[in-house]
Order: structure tokens, then C-alpha cells, then sequence
């Protein structure tokens, strides 16, 4: 079982070899092999190339529990609602699902926290393997096809993109993320390379469900990232980051709200019914067109 324990059903794991496995590595398009660096490379990408970062369930998710807690994460559920192209999912989502994945394959994988917007406000995995342990972050938002090496500062340049990874000079045990703006590096995430507890992880899961608390249940939120683009949607802005710039347009009409789900690779996205959790969530008028 995960190190650390996980969000859904800590009292159960998958069985190794189990359905759910050859179920989840078909989907990814992913032959199961030996644990190794290069299958954990060929793992992250084919993830984060086929299941979009994406708080449509979140949104779905708060409205039908009303003002009480969210329920927990079910892998099951989460698998056949990926299958069907119907969601995708945001760090918790894609750091359960695939931290479930490499354990059942035989990875050694731990669950650590990070933070963006407030302590324990981000996911990730540390997974040990090659003699070495590497960050492993599929729930980021962002082109992120290899395990990051955590024995020297790496750099990822992907759709006119940049991230840099390195230690924090003042704390050993912390990694930061940071992105290139404006000309510079700016601080984006802070990932505390210790495991993160059960309990840890659920009061993070229930405030990010809390109504406008974070940007989980504020904005209507997708992200598609492939070799040479990222597509991000934000409250119907839609930018097209590329090898050769930005483009950027207001998502506005019917045919246009239409497009999304082929996009972002989601056909079956209920995107009529999120988008009313988010306007009920947030005291909104639906937007326009959907």
C-alpha cells in the first residue's frame, strides 16, 4: 500500500495484477513491465499525455454534497469515469489514482504534500527506484513527462514553457518549483520531501471542497497538455501555449463551449452540468452559450 496511506479506502488495496491495474495501463496505452527509470518515465508521460488536469468533478462533487463534507475518492470510480472520457482530475485525483498504480505494479512510492496556496494545498509522489528517489508530479497542471530528479536542479522546457526544479537553499528537505516569468524565475510550489499523513491529505481534500475557498471550487478549470502545446481553459479564457508563442481567445457561443470536451480529449465531459455546479457554488449566472 502507499507509504503514508491515501485519501480512499485506506483500509483496502488494489490486488496486484488486479483488473483495475490492466484496466488503468490500457487506458494509458502502457504495457506493464519490472519496475525500472525507464518504465517509470514511460508511465508519467503516457499519464499526463492521456488524462487532463481538470476540476470538473471537484465542482460536481460540492454541489451534490451540499454544505457537508465531500465524500472520499473512490479509484473505481474515478477509472471508469477516465475510461469513459467523462473527467479527469486535479492533484488529488491524479496523485491517488497514479500513486495506486505504481504500487500495484511494485514501485516503492510515497505521498508527500506541497505548497501552492496554502500548506498541504498540493500533491505529489516520491518514488524510489534506480538506487535513487525521484519527485513524480502528474496532477500539476503542467508538461510534466518525467520523474524530476531530486540530486541536482533540473529544468523542463516544453510549449514555450519553463519550469525549474532545485533544492531550497535554506531547507534540505523541501523542494520548490518555479516558473519562468517575466523574464525570471518565480516561486510556484513548495514540495515537502517527507510523507504526508492520512490526516494531512483529508484536510487538504475537504478545503479544497469548500465553497470559494480555493480555486478548486471557484473557477471552471482544464488543461490539456500534449508534446508541443499545453490548452488551458480558465473561466472561458482559452490560451494555446506553443513552441512558437501564446495564443490567446474568449470562449464565447455555443459552438464554441461546444468544442471543449473534443479538445481537451473528454467527450463524455458533462459540461452543461458543471458548469451550473460552479454558478450555484459561487452565487454565478451559468456562463453564456453552455
Amino acid at each position: 500500500m502507499l507509504v503514508g496511506c491515501s485519501l480512499a479506502h485506506r483500509d483496502r488495496t488494489v490486488t496486484k495484477s488486479s483488473t483495475w491495474t490492466h484496466r488503468y495501463l490500457s487506458l494509458i496505452g502502457v504495457e506493464q513491465e519490472t519496475p525500472g527509470l525507464d518504465g517509470l518515465r514511460r508511465l508519467v508521460r503516457a499519464h499526463v499525455l492521456k488524462v487532463p488536469f481538470e476540476n470538473s468533478a471537484s465542482l460536481l462533487r460540492r454541489h451534490e454534497a451540499g454544505a457537508g463534507p465531500v465524500p472520499p475518492l473512490d479509484p473505481e470510480t474515478l477509472l471508469v469515469s477516465w475510461e469513459a472520457g467523462r473527467a479527469g482530475g486535479v492533484c488529488f485525483e491524479h496523485t491517488e489514482m497514479f500513486g495506486r498504480l505504481l504500487v500495484e505494479i511494485g514501485y516503492v512510492v510515497t505521498p508527500i504534500a506541497g505548497e501552492i496556496s496554502f500548506p498541504g494545498s498540493h500533491q505529489a509522489l516520491l518514488v524510489d527506484v534506480g538506487g535513487a528517489r525521484w519527485l513524480v508530479d502528474v496532477g500539476n497542471g503542467a508538461p510534466f513527462f518525467e520523474p524530476i530528479p531530486l540530486d541536482r536542479p533540473f529544468e523542463i522546457r516544453r510549449a514555450g514553457l519553463g519550469y525549474r526544479f532545485r533544492a531550497d537553499p535554506a531547507d534540505t528537505t523541501v523542494w520548490v518549483q518555479e516558473r519562468a516569468l517575466e523574464g525570471g524565475w518565480k516561486p510556484h510550489c513548495r514540495y515537502l520531501l517527507r510523507p504526508q499523513s492520512p490526516a494531512e491529505r483529508d484536510i487538504a481534500y475537504q478545503r479544497h471542497h469548500r465553497a470559494r475557498e480555493t480555486w478548486v471550487t471557484n473557477t471552471i478549470v482544464f488543461i490539456r497538455s500534449s508534446e508541443d502545446e499545453v490548452l488551458v481553459f480558465r473561466d472561458g479564457d482559452q490560451t494555446r501555449y506553443t513552441p512558437n508563442g501564446k495564443i490567446a481567445e474568449r470562449v464565447e457561443g455555443p459552438a464554441a463551449w461546444a468544442r471543449l470536451p473534443v479538445l481537451l480529449g473528454l467527450p463524455a465531459l458533462p459540461l452543461s452540468a458543471v458548469a451550473r455546479a460552479w454558478a450555484l457554488i459561487n452565487g454565478r449566472a451559468t456562463p453564456p452559450g453552455v
